[in-house]
């Protein structure tokens, strides 16, 4: 930053014959490249000037009004001086010579400049409401002659008659104001004190924080000389440089490495791994992170070509966290090994917390969500989410990734080059850092798919395990949104207000390109055919009738197109008319709707292998519609469940199968503003209004006959409220109360108006146990999609398996193409979906002993 300096002499003897009007006045402009933005004042008058009283404001691509004002920092300047703001991310040139940085000035070469005085405006450049270029790609300085502003604001604007253009990211007159450049000031040489030096190890400390920052506060109250060999850059996600102690103390319990702030940028090229560097800085606390904080190029290279210490291979002590064993290693080099005890536990995807792709890793083995194991507000739901909390990790890149990209990872691709869930990696070196509350270990080197350690369990398997387990086949399956009203020109769904879809319609959720849907509808394909399942429950389906042109006869058709023997072929129950729905507008006609949801559930089966008796029903769900204080209604809807009964041939007992799709966790009901408006339900939103749902679906199979199935996507854990509602649940140990939604309504007349007290389950059977999942999200495993019995047919599993085929995958594999670049894609079964599917099979042919076969195991 360049210091505040006085009038050039040129300047100083036009202003001693200026009329009174001299004032605060724009003597310099800069537009170069990128963020090279800056605006330099200069007091004009003969009095001292206070900046708290002065703005400056921005009128862009030809607007006539002005946006917010920037407000500037309470300087005096004295007469004479002048004052640089500029873009916060601009060159470290312009920086250097500026005061002060915002991201509001942000200007091109035609929009308005103009700088108001207690809101009068005092001076521009540009005219208002036109978009004329007068500045683009240079720097403007103004003639010393001129001592009085431009307040002609939405006059033509001449750039010549009062300013010297110069070539593109000048910034050597920016601080001095008139036409000359400033005048050069001796460099100050940082000179350092060897004698004075700090250990980086005792910079750090043995605890959370520095030993040299003081308690209540986040920086140190003097600066320290540190020195040591440099082991890494930091070019993008942390902007500075690694710092390591050559020798160290041999102290495990403190880091003999930190990482050196250079105010935002990176290193200078002269310091890279290998290079002796002292430092003057102070110590900080930066949000968790401790660093040294170099000001004023406060750093010297001692020498070049040493050693770098070698990375450190990691462990994690007997008794410790895995925050704990970080926080030792903070700002170190450390080396993962077939010894060290991290495992993906979230694949590589978008990050929200850091608007990035990376992975996660966990202390051992993959984290699972708290709720799938335990019931909500329970104590061992709250000690499994702090014990989650401290055993994670996030894996990052220095630079952002690319789309597509897996920057460590040689050859990341669907065929040969993935990775899972349970996966170890070993041979990557990477920095350990900490930021956005979490740690980061960020990687140095690259490793391929033949460092990958993955136990024969975590493989993946083309088909499911429980394939040659004889019997008859139920799976249930979410399809990710498989729309064909766009690719296929099919029916509009029942949210659409146009009979012709594109994507970008706000009814409209599939595949944006006909290539894209193309890839979908074959890796959806060879899944459904590789499951062989004879009877196929699916959820997220376009709600768009069921007739040729819609999506559920579109993924039957391309089904039954790739099995050649008419055996294997599927069809659709057939769904009662009094159960649909219908819209009177032109290109809707005969359109039949479950539902009034751009999705819906459906049921396909092999006719060869069972009968559907009668037509398929629809159980319709609970929809709720809150009062508010303002006299609005805060209303939230469900998606009805299938019912179809079938026969099996031979069978003595017929076979119920129910498939539903309750409220997703991401979106919003009323008791989420009311109950939980202070403290968000660990069980996500909408979990009473899930509930709910339950309960309906409870109170229906209540009144049913023989065996029956329930299947779906129900959008809660294993040991959630629904769920608990739907099988068993003992009240001491729930830890709180489960109660319905309030204000709810079903088929149209009032429900519930009161939340109701659930007090006991349904008393189905949950096949799935525990240790098993089907979904990842936010580096935890879990179960949303379920399968569900009545105790008569739980003596007829004789297996059951959630198939691994997408949520142990990277997302980046599924069929979409927006966020992936030049990824390849492959039509496989990996990552066909978000949602692993759930195979069940039931044995007619005699009593199954149960558990005991497959996979799964009955969880009471």
């Amino acid at each position: 930053m360049r210091p505040l300096k006085p009038l050039s002499g040129a300047i100083a003897l036009a202003l001693m014959s200026a009329p009174v009007s001299a004032q605060l006045m724009i003597t310099e402009y800069v537009e170069g490249s990128g963020n090279n933005k800056a605006i330099e004042l200069t007091n004009l008058s003969a009095a001292e000037i206070n900046l708290s009283d002065y703005s400056l404001q921005l009128a862009v691509n030809g607007s006539d009004t002005f946006r917010a004002p920037i407000s500037l920092q309470p300087v005096t300047l004295a007469e004479g001086e002048s004052y640089v703001v500029y873009h916060s991310s601009a060159s470290a040139e312009l920086k250097a010579a500026g005061h002060f940085g915002t991201s509001q000035l942000a200007f091109n070469g035609d929009d308005v400049v103009a700088l108001f005085e207690n809101g009068t405006l005092i001076d521009s450049l540009g005219q208002l409401g036109k978009s004329i270029s007068f500045g683009k790609d240079v720097t403007l300085r103004r003639d010393p002659s001129v001592t009085t502003g431009r307040t002609e604001v939405d006059s033509p604007f001449d750039v010549n008659d009062q300013w010297v253009v110069l070539a593109k990211d000048t910034f050597d007159g920016l601080g001095c104001s008139g036409l000359d450049a400033c005048e050069a000031e001796p460099p100050v040489v940082f000179q350092c004190q060897p004698d004075k030096a700090v250990p980086v190890y005792a910079v750090q400390g043995s605890g959370n924080r520095s030993p040299l920052v003081p308690d209540g506060r986040f920086d140190s109250e003097e600066t320290y000389f540190v020195q040591g060999i440099v082991t890494a850059r930091g070019e993008s996600l942390y902007k500075g440089f690694y710092l390591q102690d050559a020798q160290g103390d041999g102290d495990e319990a403190t880091s003999d490495g930190i990482f050196v702030y250079l105010g935002g940028n990176p290193a200078p090229a002269e310091i890279q791994p290998g290079a002796e560097v002292c430092v003057e800085a102070k110590v900080k606390e930066y949000y968790g992170n401790t660093q040294l904080d170099v000001q004023d190029n406060a750093y010297a290279v001692l020498g070049e070509g040493y050693p770098i210490p070698s990375p450190v291979r990691f462990r994690v002590r007997e008794g410790e966290t895995l925050h704990d064993a970080l926080e030792r290693h903070e700002g170190m080099q450390v080396l993962l090994d077939q010894d060290s005890p991290l495992v993906v536990t979230r694949n590589f995807s978008f990050d929200y917390g850091s608007y990035r792709n990376n992975m996660m890793l966990a202390h051992n083995t993959p984290l699972y969500n708290p709720t799938h194991w335990y019931a909500a507000e329970t104590q061992e739901a709250l000690q499994m989410a702090a014990d989650n909390a401290v055993s994670r990790v996030y894996l990052e890149s220095d630079f952002k990734a690319a789309d597509g990209v897996l920057p460590w990872f040689n050859n990341f691709n669907p065929e040969t080059g993935y990775l899972r869930i349970g996966d170890q990696l070993t041979g990557l070196t990477a920095m350990v850092g900490y930021s956005y509350g979490e740690y980061r270990l960020v990687a140095t080197n690259h490793i391929t798919s033949g460092d990958l350690l993955r136990t024969t369990a975590n493989e993946r398997n083309d088909e499911p395990q429980t394939a040659d387990v004889n019997g008859l086949k139920v799976a249930g399956f979410n399809v990710l949104n498989y729309f064909n009203s766009f690719a296929e020109s099919g029916n509009p769904n029942a949210t659409c207000t146009e009979a012709v879809v594109a994507p970008g319609a706000k009814c409209y959720r599939g595949a944006p390109t006909t290539e894209e849907f193309a890839m979908q509808q074959a890796k959806l394909v060879n899944a459904i055919i590789a499951m062989d399942a004879d009877i196929v429950t699916l959820m997220e389906l376009e709600n768009n009738g069921f007739d040729e042109n819609s999506a559920l006869q579109s993924l039957i058709q391309a089904l039954n197109d790739a099995q050649p023997n008419k055996k294997d072929h599927y069809r659709s129950v057939k769904v009662r008319k009094s159960d649909l729905t219908f819209k009177d507008a032109p290109g809707f006609e005969n359109v039949a709707y479950f539902g009034e949801d751009a999705i819906k559930v459906g049921i396909i089966y092999r006719h060869h292998k069972v009968k559907a008796k009668n037509h398929a029903r629809q159980i319709q769900m609970p929809e709720q519609h809150a009062p508010l204080n303002d006299g609005a209604t805060k209303s939230a809807y469900q998606r009805h469940a299938m019912m179809q009964r079938f026969n099996i041939p031979g069978a003595k007992d017929d076979l119920t199968v129910i498939v539903n799709h309750f409220k997703s966790k991401g979106s919003s009901c009323w008791e989420d503003d009311t109950q939980f408006a202070e403290k968000e339900d660990v069980q996500g939103s909408c979990n009473n209004f899930r509930v709910s749902a339950a309960k309906v679906l409870g109170e229906e199979i209540r009144h049913l006959n023989g065996d029956v199935l329930v299947m779906g996507d129900l959008n809660s854990y294993g040991m959630e409220d629904p769920i608990l509602t739907l099988t068993s649940f003992d009240p001491e140990d729930r830890g709180g109360k489960i109660y319905t939604a309030s204000h709810t309504t079903l088929g149209g007349k009032e429900y519930e108006a009161q939340g109701q007290l659930i007090e006991r389950g349904y008393g189905l059977i949950n096949l799935k146990h525990k240790t098993d999942y089907s979904y990842s999200f936010e580096g935890e495993l879990g179960s949303l999609d379920h399968a569900l019995v009545t105790p008569s047919l739980a003596k007829k599993v004789a297996a059951v398996e959630a198939w691994h085929i997408n949520a142990p995958e990277s997302n980046l594999f599924e069929y979409g193409k927006k966020y992936t670049g030049e990824l390849e894609k492959s039509d496989n079964i990996y990552s066909s979906s978000d949602h692993d599917p759930i195979i069940v099979t039931l044995d007619y042919g005699k009593r199954a002993q149960w558990p005991g076969k497959g996979h799964g195991k009955v969880q009471h």
